[in-house]
């Protein structure tokens, strides 16, 4: 696969940009001691439901596992630090974001899946407890895991990699016994949206598309991707064509003829900059012209924050980013969007 068929065709709450590694069997990184919490989880034993059934958790979780490529966050926010983790495939070093630095303090969780699980490195962290939400996880590696611990799947009410962010924290917070918790970080995320849409009255109802382009192809994120709910969170609409050529996936894969659809009020694109604009009719577009477009680095703290899609990173996102959208919502291409300070 190219490099921009990877991005779209692995990731739906991961980063865009792919460079898809092996699984974290090789990482170096030690998963020392016990998941560590302020507070201790309540109201064992605890069952959820998802995917493929039910999971019944007996007692408070000591070593937690959080398998999914963004799972860590919501285990995070609650106060629980991983022993394990899944690794965001892509061009953002996701060790360092700084949503999440305070939380997860000096912890160095072992790398346990990647593309791949991996099963021995999984079994020997020796969780209690393993979260594969956003994993894309198919039956037989449930049944595997579910061997080795309770584990927590995906809702099977969305597609893969398609569980809004809000619900996964609520799951994450049931499983854990620490749902008030959880309630408490998306009722807070829900407040600073309300927040940032008043003070930008600007973006309701303007069209708005999480595209990706360059040489490789170009395409977009449907509705059912977290990135595109980043968008309707803020106000901004999704054209309808996304989600028809998308059908049951969570992006869609333009052919030339569908260009158009990335002349939109506000255009999100993931790739280099340079790259995009070599294609003569994507720079020929209304809004590449008239500057209405921001591009997204794969390495960039946007890529990461957007990738991630979790209440943690759309919070901090929440905190700058909003001003630059609207910057690029103006139509004047001498008015540069630059990352916040």
């Amino acid at each position: 696969m190219t490099h921009l068929r990877r991005l779209a065709a692995l990731l739906a709450a991961v980063t865009v940009a792919l460079v898809l590694a092996a699984c974290g069997s090789d990482d170096s990184s030690t998963g020392a001691g016990a998941s560590t919490s302020t507070t201790a989880g309540t109201g064992f034993p605890v069952t959820v439901e998802h995917k493929y059934g039910s999971t019944t958790i007996g007692a408070d979780p000591k070593r937690v596992i959080a398998l999914g490529y963004t799972d860590q966050d919501p285990v995070l926010s609650v106060g629980v630090k991983p022993v394990g983790v899944g690794d965001f495939l892509g061009g953002y070093d996701w060790r360092t974001r700084p949503w999440a630095k305070d939380l997860v303090g000096g912890s160095e969780p072992k790398v346990v899946a990647g593309q791949q699980i991996n099963f021995d490195a999984v079994a020997a962290a020796r969780p209690d407890l393993i979260f594969a939400i956003n994993a894309g996880l198919k039956k037989a590696d449930y049944d595997k895991l579910s061997k080795i611990a309770p584990t927590v799947a995906q809702s099977g009410d969305f597609i893969d990699f398609g569980m809004p962010w809000d619900q996964q924290q609520l799951l994450v917070g049931r499983a854990l016994g620490r749902e008030a918790q959880a309630q408490k970080v998306v009722d807070d995320l829900k407040t600073k949206f309300k927040e940032v849409k008043e003070s930008h009255p600007e973006f309701a109802g303007k069209t708005a598309i999480m595209a990706y382009g360059g040489s490789d192809g170009y395409g977009a994120y449907s509705t059912q991707d977290n990135r595109s709910r980043f968008l309707s969170d803020l106000g901004f609409k999704t054209p309808t064509e996304i989600d028809e050529i998308a059908g049951d996936s969570f992006f869609a894969a333009f052919s030339q003829e569908q260009f158009r659809l990335l002349d939109q009020d506000i255009v999100f694109m993931y790739g280099d900059e340079a790259d995009i604009k070599k294609n003569p009719v994507v720079s020929r577009l209304k809004a590449v012209r008239e500057g209405r477009v921001i591009y997204i680095p794969i390495d960039s703290e946007l890529a990461g924050g957007l990738g991630f899609a979790s209440a943690l990173s759309e919070s901090y996102l929440l905190g700058a980013w909003p001003e630059q959208f609207a910057l690029a919502l103006d139509g004047d291409p001498a008015t540069k969007v630059t990352q916040p300070e």
